[in-house]
């Protein structure tokens, strides 16, 4: 594994490299609030199978640069990274493989630019949730202004040790923790007073707009390379929403399958998550 910056407009991507030099191109993106450290399970068993594997830490997030101060973090934004990190990666083809938001991510981009994608892979996500209802903007709208009004970017709350913010993590994050740790320790930065998240606070602040669910099917349905999805079996938070089944069937990914695990089931369950990405991009 080795270390990568990537110089992109807004400031400086980071990332993670396994497989540097292979032939084969694997473009890895993680879900909200984590970071490249995710793909730590995933990512040397697709390396030993021919495939260099570039995971970012979106802006934001893990070690890359956050965003100018004073800007909002728009969720839709990530796919701009996404373009801008092919660019500078210079790769004439490359398969997309996202977790969760970063799924969102690549799809996006692999709908605007399906000639640049061999193979999509999408773990544990069928587009953005919640989706806008209508009769909600107003709502909605007052809530965002009066969250971006009131939040600050200084850090409150400290870890004494790793350790400590680990077993914090491991609270809305199940599975063992030594899987979970390299994530932890790349998402912390230590300081006189302790450990505190690298992670942008803004992250959390709510949309202004978000996509219809109309719009969201949508782009699911559009021309997009050869798909795959895994999602966690049994359904996780992250899919219990009541349009998730008609999202599956407009996506209507070529290899669509549900694999035992929780929502990060590409870390508590790579074997079985590598086996079937193995099989899908063997097509």
């Amino acid at each position: 594994m080795k270390k990568i910056t990537i110089k992109c407009k807004f400031g400086k991507i980071k990332g993670l490299v396994w497989g540097k030099g292979k032939p084969k191109k694997i473009l890895a993106l993680h879900g909200w609030l984590d970071n490249a450290a995710s793909f730590c399970e995933l990512a040397p068993k697709l390396a030993e199978i021919g495939y260099e594997v570039v995971a970012i830490d979106f802006p934001g997030h893990g070690k890359s640069d956050h965003r100018a101060k004073g800007h909002f973090t728009h969720f839709i934004d990530f796919v701009l990274d996404v373009q801008n990190v092919i660019q500078q990666l210079k790769w004439d083809k490359l398969t997309l493989l996202g977790h969760s938001m970063g799924a969102a991510m690549a799809q996006m981009y692999s709908i605007s630019n399906p000639e640049k994608i061999e193979k999509l892979i999408m773990i544990e996500n069928l587009g953005p949730v919640p989706a806008y209802e209508p009769g909600s903007i107003a709502e909605n709208l007052k809530e965002a202004l009066s969250q971006w009004e009131t939040h600050t970017t200084t850090h409150k709350h400290f870890y004494p040790t790793i350790d400590q913010a680990l077993k914090t993590r491991l609270k809305v994050t199940p599975q063992d923790s030594e899987k979970l740790r390299p994530m932890v320790k790349r998402g912390l930065k230590k300081t006189p007073k302790g450990y505190h998240w690298r992670t942008d606070k803004r992250l959390r602040l709510r949309s202004m707009v978000r996509f219809s669910e109309e719009v969201v099917q949508d782009a699911l349905s559009s021309k997009k390379p050869p798909t795959q999805l895994i999602l966690a079996s049994p359904q996780t938070y992250a899919l219990s929403y009541p349009t998730s089944q008609q999202r599956r069937k407009k996506l209507n990914a070529q290899n669509d399958l549900d694999i035992k695990g929780h929502h990060h089931l590409h870390m508590d369950n790579a074997k079985e998550v590598f086996q079937a990405i193995e099989t899908f991009l063997k097509k």
